[in-house]
């Protein structure tokens, strides 16, 4: 049966879905009104419980109960006889909190999750072991509205004054879970059947003989050796007449001090050389160093070892030996005074 307010909407001209949605945003823009105030706003338009749960979904059950005991009075909190202490509250109190934190807890809650509906208020209730007394006493709903809608909320009934104790909340206990029948031990454990590792076969390296005489060759003339090597005379021949011109260590020490060995190729010599070079040179000769030699020719040029009675010959081997080699400019220059040469030998 249509309310009168869905009447007077289909006859003037509103859509039954313009309706149902002027009531749903109506209900959603006025989230802090209570029951008592939104049951007036109903009766004042016309608008049933029906109409109200078919705009905002929620099931009438619900809608009727809070409907049912809201009134025109103050709906206030009235200690309801012979409801007993719930489990939640008893709880509390054995921790060591007091009744009225308790009563602040449950007021707290129940404002900061005004956009639960009933069904989740009451399975949070549930959860928690409070009462709708419980809820009454903290929020200051009187316990018939409290009641009727946990009630509707659970069972769906809508029915009476909904101011039946309710005692599903303080009197339900947790049933003891029954023995769990312990599993079956394994007795017996079927090995797994090991795999066999088995050894690949190798196979067997062929075995080769090797004879010379039977590998085939083509034949090979002095001639083509010849031609394999064009210039083997000439390097031994350029090898002999590098050795046949590299100086003797006789005939450097004799040029170092002063004598020539050969006259011809050699300048006599104009300066005598250092005490000592000749022992060093002779010791550089066999040890391959030069070190000594090169501190005592430090600061001389050619010239000086030309002084010294040195040929180009021999000036070019000394230049040429390691510790000496870039000691020695290439640019010739004048030559020294007997007083500039001893001078230098002596720093």
């Amino acid at each position: 049966m249509a309310s009168a307010a869905l009447n007077y909407a289909l006859n003037n001209g509103m859509s039954q879905e313009q309706y149902y949605q002027n009531i749903f945003d109506y209900v959603n823009n006025n989230r802090g009104l209570n029951d008592v105030q939104l049951r007036a706003e109903m009766d004042r338009l016309g608008v049933s419980a029906e109409d109200v749960a078919t705009a905002t979904g929620v099931p009438l059950a619900g809608v009727q109960t809070r409907y049912n005991v809201a009134d025109e009075g103050t709906g206030g909190y009235v200690a309801p006889i012979d409801i007993p202490t719930s489990v939640g509250l008893t709880s509390g109190l054995n921790a060591g909190m007091t009744q009225a934190q308790i009563d602040q807890n449950i007021f707290d809650f129940v404002n900061e999750n005004r956009g639960s509906n009933d069904v989740q208020l009451a399975a949070e209730m549930d959860r928690l072991g409070i009462s709708p007394n419980d809820v009454a006493r903290a929020t200051g709903v009187s316990y018939e509205s409290v009641a009727g809608r946990y009630n509707a909320a659970k069972t769906g009934d809508v029915g009476g004054t909904n101011n039946a104790p309710i005692t599903d909340i303080y009197q339900q206990y947790v049933t003891p879970i029954k023995s769990v029948t312990p599993i079956t031990p394994i007795t017996s454990i079927t090995p797994v059947t090991p795999i066999v590792k088995t050894t690949p076969t190798i196979p067997t390296t062929p075995t080769f003989t090797f004879n010379p005489a039977t590998i085939n060759q083509p034949n090979i003339t002095a001639g083509q050796l010849r031609e394999l090597f064009p210039a083997f005379s000439e390097s031994k021949r350029l090898a002999g007449e590098m050795v046949a011109n590299r100086p003797s260590t006789s005939s450097i020490i004799n040029m170092i001090q002063g004598g020539s060995l050969n006259p011809t190729i050699r300048p006599t010599a104009t300066v005598t050389a250092p005490t000592g070079l000749m022992d060093a040179w002779s010791a550089a000769e066999k040890s391959g160093n030069y070190g000594d030699v090169a501190n005592m020719l430090k600061g001389l040029n050619v010239n000086d070892l030309r002084n010294y009675g040195a040929s180009a010959a021999d000036i070019a081997y000394i230049t040429s030996r390691p510790q000496i080699a870039g000691m020695f400019p290439t640019t010739a220059t004048a030559t020294p005074s007997l007083n500039n040469v001893l001078s230098m030998i002596s720093k």
